[in-house]
């Protein structure tokens, strides 16, 4: 019985993302983290990530590998749970981890997996308020998990759209929607409240967290850092993504309207992600924040596509992102 690489199941699935993310956090380095020099009275999370990992370099990658793994795992439940596919299948998974540490090079930052991870969180719980319910508690979580991944990554700004655009796409109420944006505003709120209440202006950690983008590089200049062996890969990954997409708007993927909204969804989560790369200040170890809706998304082709086509593809793209790894 040959292994159909469509139908993959969790095992072989989970022992590949755990190949790829030890390989990224042993051959890899640690992103170099500007410190923030806004005055402010209280710590950004931002801040306190980025000097813990200057400070522990060793137990920061440790943490690193742990939140690669846990969101991989989550990206691919996520996919599951909502039948995504016409098959049941657990390929999301190694997915994440070819986006997330094979184009990235083996360049791992704790801000960076922090913030996938959030997003994973972020993005399954906006899923979950698509229901004919009340979500007031499903929202609010999701605009949390937003609110905090945003504050960790300036760079991130662009997924700020997430929340209107669930809420358009979910069908939610107007009093859920309060509530939405009551739990985005939270966490950045009490920072401010915080930090007038020991004597600094209010909005002091917000212009810091601003600041962080605009005294930071041009616009795209990012992608011309990019290593030649990584954008190989990228390019093979988004053709499959574009070819994925097309099958998908074609009506090739036979799913339910549920599942294919959430689908529509994550193709503007990609969207986005992609945007928050352009941004000045951005880095190879963005790409974990791209590597949620693109494992979500990936499967489609791999799915509608030929089996021949598939194996090949699926090694190809496996054997990349372990050459890119080795070969830094």
């Amino acid at each position: 019985m040959k292994f159909d690489i469509a139908q993959q199941p969790f095992v072989p699935a989970f022992l590949t993302l755990a190949v790829l993310v030890v390989a990224a956090v042993c051959r890899g380095d640690m992103a170099v983290v500007a410190s923030s020099t806004d005055p402010c009275a209280v710590w950004l999370p931002a801040q306190a990530l980025a000097s813990f990992q200057a400070a522990f370099p060793g137990w920061a990658k440790a943490i690193c590998g742990v939140l690669l793994l846990t969101t991989g795992i989550r990206t691919g439940h996520f996919a599951v749970r909502y039948n995504l596919y016409s098959v049941n299948t657990c390929i999301a998974i190694p997915f994440y981890g070819v986006i997330a540490c094979g184009i990235a090079a083996g360049q791992v930052d704790l801000l960076a997996c922090t913030c996938s991870l959030l997003l994973a969180f972020s993005l399954s719980n906006f899923c979950r308020s698509f229901t004919s319910n009340y979500a007031f508690d499903i929202i609010f979580r999701a605009s949390l998990y937003l609110s905090i991944a945003l504050l960790l990554v300036p760079q991130a700004a662009p997924l700020l759209l997430l929340l209107p655009l669930a809420i358009v796409h979910f069908h939610r109420t107007g009093r859920e929607t309060i509530v939405a944006f009551a739990g985005l505003l939270l966490v950045p709120l009490a920072l401010c409240y915080l930090n007038w209440g020991l004597g600094q202006p209010f909005f002091a950690p917000l212009t810091a967290w601003s600041g962080q983008i605009i005294e930071s590089d041009a616009f795209f200049a990012f992608f011309g850092q990019i290593p030649l062996s990584s954008r190989i890969l990228l390019g093979a990954t988004l053709l499959c993504l574009v070819i994925g997409i097309g099958f998908l708007l074609s009506s090739r993927l036979s799913v339910n309207s549920k599942p294919r909204i959430i689908l529509y969804y994550n193709i503007e989560v990609l969207l986005l992600a992609a945007a928050a790369l352009c941004l000045p200040g951005a880095s190879l170890p963005l790409f974990a924040l791209a590597a949620v809706p693109g494992a979500v998304l990936l499967p489609v082709f791999f799915v509608c596509a030929y089996r021949s086509i598939v194996r090949t593809v699926y090694v190809l793209l496996l054997a990349g992102a372990l050459m890119n790894l080795f070969l830094q």
